[in-house]
């Protein structure tokens, strides 16, 4: 969303602003007799009625001044210096709430982001969480009957809806152990199951024949 920023000023004020900076730098001098509207109104490609309004704000503040048959002339150089001064601190106040404006804008968006991003790292968390709840080690005891069996031969999954999602031997971890890997006594078994299928497996995994 593109943010809208507020020059503060007008059109016919940007045109008072530009005629006070000329005073100011010499370029009109006091009792100088400057063009009439009509000109003015082709210099700034404005309409004669947007320098009839910039004319008559410089002439209510004593900058210049619309004498009737003789047109516009300059006042006050002082005056267009304090006109200019004030506009500058109107300007800076008009920056800073701009600037206010646009924080608060890039703020929402922010947050925005912070929303969605904090929503997906909860349900990431929760389902993380979920999942490590049901993983637990088992050491497989030398007497097991799983000893010297391969995995498809315990039949683990079937008998406990447990399975074996790695395991730890000599200090090496295998990841999805194959169907035909031997299991051997010692073998630290990284099991995936439910509290109840491996409580189950925790105590057949014990004996010695599997009745």
């Amino acid at each position: 969303m593109q943010q809208r920023v507020d020059t503060g000023y007008s059109r016919y004020e940007q045109i008072a602003i530009d005629i006070a900076q000329k005073i100011v730098r010499g370029e009109f001098r006091v009792d100088q007799k400057l063009s009439g509207r009509s000109l003015l109104a082709g210099t700034y490609n404005v309409s004669p009625e947007t320098i009839r309004r910039s004319i008559a704000l410089l002439q209510n503040i004593g900058v210049v001044e619309a004498v009737t048959g003789s047109g516009i002339i300059v006042r006050s150089s002082s005056l267009a210096r304090e006109y200019l001064e004030e506009f500058n601190e109107r300007q800076k106040v008009l920056d800073l709430r701009n600037r206010i404006s646009i924080l608060f804008n890039q703020r929402q968006i922010l947050e925005t982001e912070l929303e969605k991003e904090l929503s997906k790292f909860l349900e990431y968390s929760f389902q993380k969480s979920s999942i490590l709840q049901q993983i637990e080690e088992i050491i497989l005891p030398p007497e097991s009957w799983m000893a010297e069996k391969t995995i498809a031969e315990t039949n683990l999954r079937n008998i406990t809806e447990t399975t074996i999602a790695a395991i730890k031997r000599d200090g090496k971890e295998t990841f999805s152990p194959p169907s035909n890997m031997k299991l051997e006594s010692g073998d630290v078994l990284v099991i995936v199951g439910t509290p109840r299928a491996r409580e189950k497996l925790r105590e057949i995994i014990k004996e010695k024949f599997l009745s």
